[in-house]
């Protein structure tokens, strides 16, 4: 009586049919896999490139804006000065000074956010610290603010009694997000210290 194998190969394996269908699956799934690949690989550096590019853009215009505003400041306290001057006025001397560093805070900031920006640009990375220093320098120029406007009234008039509680208010509230803001500052430099030494 004839004996007979069924989709068994000389070595005790699969046919070779059931071989080229089995091959033939496992081509076309890498081809596919290789493909999904291929594609995310070129949207991830596209996506990449684009947004290295709109950082780029957001750096150069927070340098013009911090220009603009150096050269505005440094103009709109020569005008102050020169007015507070010739009219032998200490107060609009004060509040000229107190301007001008205010001015120069603001250009502070932009210079910060736009060191920020650099330094994502070189290694495509974030840091909270630079955040809390400009968090710190803007609360500064709120006190710098609150007390320009309290320096050029009259103890006598009547609108400083009316604006004087919330002015001082805006300070005892400027003072706290500083000191919160520097604790938490103080806090991340050890965190990150302890770290580097791990």
């Amino acid at each position: 009586m004839a004996k007979y194998q069924v989709g068994v190969g000389e070595d005790g394996g699969p046919s070779s049919g059931q071989e080229k269908k089995n091959y033939n699956t496992n081509s076309q799934h890498d081809e596919n896999h290789s493909e999904e690949d291929r594609i995310a690989s070129i949207s991830g550096n596209l996506l990449e490139r684009a947004d290295s590019l709109i950082y780029a853009i957001v750096g150069v215009s927070f340098l013009v804006g911090a220009l603009f505003a150096l050269v505005y400041s440094f103009w709109d306290f020569g005008v102050n000065i020169t007015d507070a001057i010739s009219q032998r006025s200490a107060t609009s001397i004060a509040t000229a000074v107190i301007g001008f560093v205010s001015g120069l805070l603001l250009v502070l900031i932009i210079m910060e956010v736009l060191g920020t920006v650099i330094h994502y640009l070189k290694s495509h990375e974030t840091s909270l610290r630079p955040f809390l220093f400009i968090g710190i320098v803007s609360a500064t120029r709120s006190i710098l603010s609150i007390g320009a406007r309290l320096s050029v009234v009259s103890e006598k008039s009547p609108a400083i009694t009316a604006n004087f509680q919330s002015a001082m208010i805006e300070l005892g509230v400027s003072a706290a997000v500083i000191l919160a803001l520097g604790i938490t500052l103080k806090l991340l430099g050890r965190l990150v210290e302890t770290g580097a030494n791990e």
